[in-house]
């Protein structure tokens, strides 16, 4: 067992086809044989039997007149050509037979009973048996067999001949596409991962090799995104860090006095890496599908009111109007009051980082069928239509000018999508007719929720 299971597929498969090939061809042969043997032996019964027919019903009427059984055998030996019957004594002796070399042998009372039964009155009985029951093989019939026989075999070896030829195409044909699947395999498991297959076909293997390429890509995009996201996470580290280490640094050589003003500055850059750790760790979990959501009911119109006071004195500084609009019709849904103001914040403060002085912002709510949805459109310049796709990727900015000090860490709306859709809902940006942006986000509405 253990050599066969450390063949190769092309060699298991070329002998499961020998095998299979080998017990068609030979039973083929042989059940053909059978039938050949039984028809042959079938048709001189019956070609036999027609011809005497006539000699059958003569006898029989010989012996019921006459009751001589001698005569009988007399007869038969006369007749030309010699009838194919057997003529058999009461005691189961052959007594007449085609070929003289079987008189004298035993019928058994099975091959008997096939027989005619040849009686006059309280005499024992004869029987007439066809000759079927035990018949004699001659030269013409061995040789007729013989031809049958080496004609069959030869068949068969032919046939089996070129089934193995088109079994070994078709093999081919299926171990080719499969070893080159391997070899892309081995390839990208040692890191080469832009290895593709060429699709051949529309089967089965055709849609593994497709298969295969679609993970190889998304397998080489994953490892990208992942070098990225790592090269993302060392640069947003870095600036706070050397700041940091620089200034303590200064400090501790005496360059720069500990006073309120640099120690709060150093407080505000730990503030801003304690910031982008914890949001690196939402997005973990959010990845990992254990982002916790404490389940509520939540009033959406108070829970915006309520991110407009947090958000309200940056606003104010910047210049910028906030305008809320929200429906009375919207119901209080279920979810995580916590995590939905975050994603609200988060959207705030992107407006609010491409809103000009003087701008505005507006915050809607309302009902769109079973969903309740909230908008933040901005009235800046918008996003770019190359950039619509991107804009919740981790680290994405619109504008790579933009350093971290105003164009933030690029993770507020990755957050944003991750908190949503971990509530069962969904997020979208489109560009307004007048101009801006606006960010829209849906939650699911509770069946039996309350309209406030």
């Amino acid at each position: 067992m253990r050599r066969v299971a450390s063949l190769s597929l092309q060699v298991k498969l070329l002998l499961s086809f020998a095998v299979v090939i080998a017990l068609t061809a030979g039973l083929g042969t042989y059940f053909s044989y059978r039938l050949v043997d039984q028809a042959f032996g079938d048709y001189v019964v019956r070609r036999m039997t027609l011809q005497e027919q006539g000699m059958l019903r003569l006898i029989s009427r010989y012996v019921t007149e006459t009751g001589d059984y001698e005569g009988v055998v007399e007869l038969l030996e006369n007749s030309s050509p010699p009838p194919a019957w057997l003529l058999v004594s009461p005691d189961g002796d052959i007594v007449y037979a085609p070929d003289p070399k079987i008189i004298g042998d035993r019928i058994t009372e099975q091959q008997r009973g096939t027989g005619i039964s040849l009686s006059v009155e309280d005499r024992h009985l004869w029987t007439m048996i066809p000759v079927s029951i035990s018949r004699p093989t001659g030269e013409q019939e061995r040789a007729f067999t013989s031809t049958v026989t080496r004609s069959l075999w030869g068949a068969a070896a032919v046939g089996a001949a070129v089934a193995l030829i088109l079994g070994l195409l078709l093999m081919r044909g299926i171990t080719r596409p499969l070893q080159r699947l391997a070899a892309a395999t081995r390839r990208i498991a040692e890191g080469n991962l832009s290895e593709r297959v060429e699709k051949t076909s529309q089967d089965a293997i055709g849609r593994l090799a497709a298969s295969f390429n679609d993970m190889a890509e998304s397998l080489e995009q994953a490892t990208e995104n992942q070098k990225q996201l790592i090269a993302d996470i060392s640069h947003e580290l870095r600036s706070p860090i050397t700041v940091l280490r620089s200034s303590l640094e200064a400090m501790r050589d005496h360059l720069v006095e500990p006073n309120d003003e640099t120690i709060a500055g150093l407080h505000d850059r730990v503030l801003l890496t304690a910031r982008l750790v914890d949001d690196l760790q939402q997005l973990a979990l959010a990845d990992a599908g254990r982002l916790s959501i404490s389940q509520g009911t939540v009033d959406l119109g108070a829970l915006v009111n309520t991110v407009a006071e947090m958000i309200g004195v940056q606003l104010e500084d910047a210049g910028i109007r906030l305008e809320m609009s929200v429906s009375t019709k919207v119901p209080v849904i279920q979810g995580d009051q916590h995590r939905i103001e975050q994603a609200l914040f988060n959207l705030l403060s992107n407006a609010l980082r491409h809103t000009p002085e003087g701008g505005t912002i507006s915050v809607r709510t309302h009902l769109a069928g079973q969903e309740a949805v909230v908008s933040v459109c901005d009235s800046g310049s918008g996003v770019a239509e190359g950039d619509l796709p991107y804009v919740f990727e981790r680290f994405y900015r619109a504008d790579a000018s933009r350093d971290r000090a105003t164009g933030g860490s690029g993770l507020g709306l990755a957050i944003a999508k991750a908190l949503i859709e971990a509530h069962g809902g969904r997020i979208w940006v489109e560009n307004r007719a007048a101009g801006g942006a606006c960010f829209r986000f849906s939650l699911p509405v509770s069946g039996n929720a309350a309209t406030l």
